[in-house]
Order: structure tokens, then sequence, then C-alpha cells
């Protein structure tokens, strides 16, 4: 990541502005006490991209979800840094990526470490949008991940077929992946471990 974002600041690598910020707060942040920046952390979640789940559509069908260096510092953010007591330094993240860059399989692929790999009991992760169909989307990119991986396959329960894929759930944790929308009646209740 370090060579990520001294490339950005140095122009090697073309970023708004930013970006820029993001990537000289990482450098700069990699002197504070306060802060740790966890490295095995993020490694750990770029090698269950990689290893773990898979793409879908088009001429990326099946082939290994290799992280792009902007993917990997977004997702190295969000879980290599943390605070002294252990805890991710970032609980929240706004993504902006043009269309077409893949922001909805990014999503599901943290979404799906997330109820797998994240070790958390009972977890419950959401796709969410003001829409049902809005929600299908990134919900449609996870359910491809589970079905094109052994690993994934083996692990989850799929609830529905096809497009009528309404849940994923890890029986060993208790956890599950399900789409959300507020157009829906039943909101009361969620306790997020992550809504995407």
């Amino acid at each position: 990541m370090r060579d990520y974002c001294e490339q950005v600041i140095e122009g090697r690598i073309v970023a708004g502005r930013w970006v820029k910020m993001a990537c000289q707060r990482h450098l700069d942040d990699l002197s504070r006490k306060d802060l740790v920046w966890d490295l095995a952390a993020a490694l750990r979640v770029f090698r269950f991209f990689q290893n773990v789940l898979k793409l879908s559509g088009g001429q990326f069908e099946g082939k290994p979800f290799i992280l792009e260096p902007f993917e990997l510092f977004i997702v190295g953010s969000l879980f290599g840094w943390k605070l002294h007591d252990g805890t991710r330094r970032y609980r929240k993240a706004y993504i902006e990526i043009g269309k077409g860059n893949g922001k909805s399989p990014l999503a599901a692929g943290i979404g799906m470490y997330g109820l797998i790999a994240d070790k958390e009991p009972r977890a419950e992760i959401y796709a969410a949008a003001t829409k049902k169909d809005q929600a299908m989307i990134l919900f449609r990119d996870a359910g491809a991940m589970r079905d094109l991986s052994d690993h994934l396959k083996k692990r989850l329960q799929k609830s529905g077929v096809g497009e009528k894929c309404w849940n994923l759930a890890d029986h060993q944790t208790g956890s599950w992946f399900r789409p959300i929308s507020s157009d829906e009646d039943s909101q009361s209740g969620p306790r997020p471990h992550m809504a995407l």
C-alpha cells in the first residue's frame, strides 16, 4: 500500500484530490503512536479475496478476485488500520468509483468476508438500498461468489433460487447476508455487523 500511496502522491498514478489526501494521510499515520497499522490483518483480507472469492459475468466469470491497487488501498485501509484496543479505526467508508469499475463486487466481497472470515458470531450482513432492486444488485454479486466458490458452496446455505435468492446463511456461526430496502415493511431489529 505504501507504494500505491507514493505513486499517487508523486502523480505516477492519476487520482483526484480526495484520493491524494487519503494516501498522504496513510503515509503520515504510519508514524502516529495512537494508531496501529496491522499489515497482517490487511493481508488476511487480501488473501480471502484472491483465494476464496470468484468474479462473475462476462470475461471475468469464475476468475479469482485479485484486487487492483486502488482496491487494495480501500480494503487495506478498512481492515488494516486499528486502534490500540484492536478495534478497527474506520467504522464507516464512502467509496465512489466510476460506473462499471466493480463497486458492487468489491462491496459484496467485503460483505462475504464479514460473513465468514471476520470472526463475528451471528454476524448480520446487509446489502442495503432504498429500493429492493438496488439492494439486489450487490446481493446478486454475493450470491454468484457463493455459487462459484467450492469453499463457499460447502459453507453457505442459499435460500431461494436465482433472482429469487434472499439469504446466504452460515450455520456454523449463525450469520447471514441479506438484501434489505426501505421500501419493505419489516425494518425493526437489525443489528448489522456490516451494512453495504
